[in-house]
């Protein structure tokens, strides 16, 4: 079977088994690598935007291997994959949120007071470089190439709702990491935010200000008002993240498994 073919066979069992309501379990067993390497499946998926096999690609990989050891290597993967795609336009964007949802999920995971240093500074590492993608995707324009370098690249193609989502979530990751060394795993009574975190959460509260993003008001009061509550730590990231589909995409189907 050509990747082609591959992409084809399980887009249509994807939509057959979202519509019969069975979730990804069968996906998952069925999900078979064409007659490709694992590198060269991995790389089309990523030039194809195949977002959605990536994910089940992802999800299989936990289930073949339930080891914390594991779970790292993917989180690094995930993030891996992050900074080298883009979405081609809004039909591909929504994806990705699925992968970030299990990084999210992952990290607590991998977060936990039996933690050693060296897995922690992995972790925290790699929710640093994270913060700084999402602040890529959410940018108006391709900062690549010549003209990109100069703040004159083309016009990125997301969605101004992709926007609010991935400048949220980099806010809400500026506050909960700060620093290589600081994390806040745990609520408290108040909400110290750094002056670096401030300005990335300045810059989302900011959003509505220009008359393209207006319509979005209600959306990045409700995260900002998320971000800025005290009782959340670096765990409720995940909820963060299904609260913006909810509010911003309630009609991806795929995105259910995140609600």
């Amino acid at each position: 079977m050509s990747y082609q073919e591959f992409t084809f066979f399980f887009l249509l069992f994807f939509i057959l088994a979202e519509e019969e309501s069975v979730g990804w379990g069968p996906v998952l067993a069925s999900l078979q690598v064409p007659e490709l390497t694992v590198d060269e499946f991995l790389s089309e998926s990523q030039s194809g935007c195949s977002f959605l096999t990536l994910y089940a690609f992802i999800l299989q990989r936990l289930n073949t291997e339930d080891t914390s050891a594991n779970e790292r290597r993917t989180l690094a993967l995930i993030n891996t994959w992050t900074s080298q795609v883009f979405p081609s336009g809004p039909g591909d964007e929504a994806k990705l949120f699925l992968w970030w949802h299990k990084a999210l999920n992952l990290a607590a995971e991998q977060l936990q007071p039996q933690a050693g240093q060296t897995e922690v500074s992995g972790v925290v590492m790699g929710l640093l470089r994270l913060q700084t993608r999402l602040l890529q995707l959410g940018e108006e324009r391709l900062n690549s190439g010549l003209l990109g370098a100069i703040g004159l690249g083309k016009r990125s193609p997301v969605s101004n709702r992709f926007r609010v989502v991935v400048r949220s979530l980099a806010a809400f990751l500026s506050v909960q990491v700060p620093s290589e060394a600081e994390l806040r795993l745990q609520p408290t009574s108040d909400l110290q935010i750094s002056a670096k975190a401030q300005q990335t959460l300045g810059m989302l509260e900011a959003m509505p200000s220009n008359k393209q993003y207006a319509e979005l008001e209600d959306s990045v009061n409700k995260a900002v008002q998320f971000i800025r509550y005290p009782g959340h730590s670096l765990r409720d990231g995940p909820r963060l993240l299904a609260l913006l589909a909810n509010l911003l995409y309630p009609d991806l189907r795929y995105l259910h498994i995140i609600h």
